[in-house]
């Protein structure tokens, strides 16, 4: 593929995953602060909150068979943002989606991510995926884990 397709179907996969994104708006009658999501129970943390306090680098993911750890923590980074989005550094890649908390029940994603090709030994697919399977949120001091889905890991991002 040419190099201008390829930048202009990255720019299309950005802006349509950007309109997809958009907050929900509320019904007639109420104002935008007592709008929730379609999602009963699911609501975006707080700009005040821990989680929110960011943006958070990833360190290392603990699995059953392994641990990785991102060779420069600073290249993989996420950032919970007041409207419930995300802002997602992935290696070479920036990515966006969408979150929702409820207590410690997180979900992240899916993301719309640009799709450089990073250099050979890239964990940026891996960070993603183990985004989508984050299931449980905690914090350990200054420490935020995640808990993945099927008990497949823990993955460890700090400030």
């Amino acid at each position: 593929m040419k190099p201008t397709r390829m930048l202009l179907v990255v720019m299309l996969t950005v802006a349509i995953a950007a309109a997809c994104a958009k907050k929900k708006e509320a019904p007639p009658g109420t104002d935008d602060s007592t709008a929730v999501d379609a999602r009963p129970g699911m609501i975006p943390v707080p700009s005040d909150s821990t989680i929110a306090r960011g943006p958070w680098h990833w360190v290392a993911t603990v699995t059953p068979v392994e641990r990785i750890a991102p060779p420069n923590p600073e290249n993989y980074t996420l950032e919970f943002l007041p409207d419930s989005t995300i802002a997602a550094r992935l290696d070479c890649n920036r990515g966006s989606g969408r979150y929702h908390v409820d207590g410690k029940a997180i979900q992240i994603g899916p993301l719309a991510a640009t799709r450089m090709m990073c250099p050979e030994g890239s964990l940026d697919m891996k960070f993603a995926q183990q985004l989508d399977a984050a299931r449980i949120w905690f914090m350990h001091g200054d420490t935020l884990m995640f808990d993945l889905y099927a008990d497949s890991g823990t993955m460890r991002l700090v400030r």
